[in-house]
């Protein structure tokens, strides 16, 4: 015998028109929630392939920055440049005709010293040694601050003086003390005789030692000395004692070096 199943009952929902507004709302904010999901996701995997480095490119160099690059690499280089001429320049004095060249290192002063110029230290400034007034300083060269620390070292230098109108008599004397002069020097510089004497002073817990040399030509004394300054042996005993002969023969290479030409005026003198 067949039995009939049961017919289902279907019931008709109704939707409470005063609900419909909140059912929209409700899917709307579900959809818009899913793509901003999907959003933050996908930025994720973007940051994660960011800082794994993965697909990630350097930004292209633009044209300005290797305009920035160059000019500082240009401007570095001509500072170099400038600060090895100012340590290592040639002096060139066409007015008197001197020349000569300074050591790498060492300061090149240029004209009359300045008054606070360390000089040979408490024994004063370095000195010119014209029996006649009117002699000029052509420039010096000093050590310098720093160079052998640690050591009894005070100054060492080099300098060059001229005196025009000079005759050669008063050129073959030098304005130096008998008891401060040493033995007689001779030196050629450029072809032309230079006489002159050993040179040392002590007083104040220093010492000097110095040789100083006059050479006439074109109407010009011409004056060139070099010379050590040290701390005495009454100074520290910590204080290591350098060798003032070696430093001589050092500032000798500055000697070799001296050029000396007829001046400008007697240059334009002789084309006249």
């Amino acid at each position: 015998m067949l039995h009939s199943q049961p017919e289902r009952q279907i019931k008709d929902v109704s939707l409470n028109p005063a609900l419909a507004p909140l059912v929209c709302a409700a899917m709307l904010y579900t959809v818009s929630w899913a793509g901003c999901s999907g959003s933050h996701a996908a930025w994720s995997d973007s940051g994660a392939k960011q800082e794994s480095g993965e697909s990630v490119r350097p930004a292209a160099q633009g044209a300005d920055d290797k305009l920035v690059a160059a000019i500082s690499g240009r401007r570095l280089t001509i500072e170099r440049m400038a600060q090895r001429a100012v340590t290592s320049r040639e002096f060139s004095n066409p007015e008197y005709g001197v020349a000569f060249d300074a050591p790498k290192g060492y300061l090149l002063k240029e004209g009359e010293l300045p008054q606070m110029d360390r000089g040979l230290g408490y024994l004063g400034p370095i000195p010119m040694h014209f029996v006649e007034s009117g002699g000029v300083r052509l420039a010096t060269v000093e050590a310098p601050p720093g160079l052998h620390l640690g050591t009894n070292f005070v100054n060492e230098f080099f300098t060059v003086s001229a005196h025009y109108g000079s005759t050669a008599p008063s050129c073959a004397a030098l304005d130096i003390a008998s008891e401060a002069r040493g033995a007689a020097v001779t030196r050629e510089v450029d072809t032309i005789a230079f006489h002159g004497f050993e040179e040392h002073s002590v007083a104040s817990l220093h010492h000097y030692t110095g040789i100083y040399l006059h050479g006439y030509a074109y109407e010009t004394c011409y004056e060139i000395g070099y010379g050590v300054a040290t701390v005495g042996a009454e100074g520290p005993a910590s204080l290591k004692r350098i060798d003032p002969d070696q430093l001589l023969a050092r500032l000798e290479k500055i000697l070799d070096s001296v050029r000396i030409a007829p001046p400008d005026f007697e240059r334009f003198t002789a084309t006249e």
